[in-house]
């Protein structure tokens, strides 16, 4: 039997970009997993694109919401946390699109003691305005097509070479797609029992930046190593103005970095 997965879906106000990551879903090659739909706080649009392909998909959809009060990510990551059903536990942005063998790829590549990093191909704003559903439906990103090299090409999309699945270990260490430096939170996995040994996520991270290397050097401070999934998991952002950083979570991570902490107070458990 497939090991089961739970797929961790952070998303705010975003439900056209969201419902083409909902399609991308339904076309994964492994299916044995469920969604967690973690809403920093959404309005009504977002709440019927998830409850519509909750009726419908093959897999469990569960909506987590919380009230917006800025960026608080951590926090209903937590939340959902706390009632996945998954060993491996997959993370994905809701203004990414996965590729068909996104899931499939983290899964297999799971290995004790290690955490896994991907990449992913920045959409230039043409090409993102002219997705739809249909066009996911009909396997838009299984392999870069013309229109995708095009805007490539003309400097619209960015990092196109990581459009390309490449599966051969041998091609992989060639390319020198087995090292990779660091953790980007769109595209990562970990074992359930690896990320609740770090007490989840720290919920003083309030505001865009910096929660993401908390997780992966306290992972790294329990021991755990990194895995590059360069290659493999691929996904497409899907382009949007980008969020402002928060320069006070600078501290915070500091103060990681100083004591090599393992695990937060303000995480899954109150400590």
């Amino acid at each position: 039997m497939k090991t089961r997965a739970s797929l961790f879906l952070a998303t705010y106000e975003m439900p056209k970009h969201l419902e083409l990551v909902f399609e991308a879903l339904l076309r994964q090659s492994h299916q044995e997993f469920e969604v967690l739909v973690c809403d920093d706080g959404s309005g009504e649009e977002t709440r019927q694109i998830i409850q519509k392909y909750a009726a419908t998909a093959p897999f469990p959809i569960k909506h987590f919401r919380q009230e917006h009060q800025g960026f608080r990510k951590c926090r209903i990551l937590n939340e959902a946390l706390r009632q996945a059903q998954g060993e491996t536990l997959v993370f994905l942005d809701g203004d990414c699109v996965p590729h068909r063998h996104y899931l499939l790829d983290h899964v297999r590549q799971q290995e004790t003691g290690l955490y896994l990093a991907g990449r992913r191909v920045e959409l230039g704003e043409g090409v993102s305005q002219k997705l739809t559903p249909e066009k996911i439906r009909s396997g838009y990103f299984d392999f870069p097509t013309p229109s995708l090299l095009r805007s490539s090409f003309w400097g619209d999309t960015e990092n196109i070479q990581r459009a390309f699945r490449i599966s051969n270990p041998w091609l992989r260490r060639k390319l020198g797609m087995a090292r990779i430096d660091d953790l980007k939170g769109c595209n990562y996995s970990v074992s359930k029992a690896d990320l609740v040994a770090i007490n989840g996520f720290d919920e003083d991270y309030e505001g865009y930046g910096r929660e993401d290397t908390d997780i992966e050097l306290r992972l790294q401070n329990l021991g755990l190593r990194i895995k590059s999934l360069k290659g493999l998991a691929l996904q497409f952002h899907v382009w949007h103005p980008r969020r402002d950083f928060t320069p006070a979570n600078e501290h915070l991570l500091q103060e990681v970095i100083d004591t090599s902490k393992i695990r937060c107070r303000n995480g899954l458990f109150k400590e």
